[in-house]
């Protein structure tokens, strides 16, 4: 996932602590924008918002699948 989507492996991996840590994925913010790669907010067909839900409905399968797993 974090290869397919281009994400940055070190804040992608605290992201994801995090959100196990607090039992929830945190989907507003800049913690999102700081683990995407640079896409323009600008850009003709929603660029920014289309990666941003994709890479949250990504993570939230993720975390649905794992979280809880002892």
């Amino acid at each position: 996932m974090i290869t397919d989507e281009g994400l940055n492996r070190e804040q992608t991996l605290k992201f994801i602590e995090n959100a196990f840590r607090d039992g929830a994925i945190q989907s507003t913010g800049v913690s999102v924008t700081r683990i995407s790669p640079p896409v323009s907010k600008f850009a003709i067909g929603g660029g920014h918002s289309t990666k941003k839900q994709s890479v949250l409905d990504k993570l939230g399968k993720f975390f649905d699948r794992f979280f809880g797993l002892s």
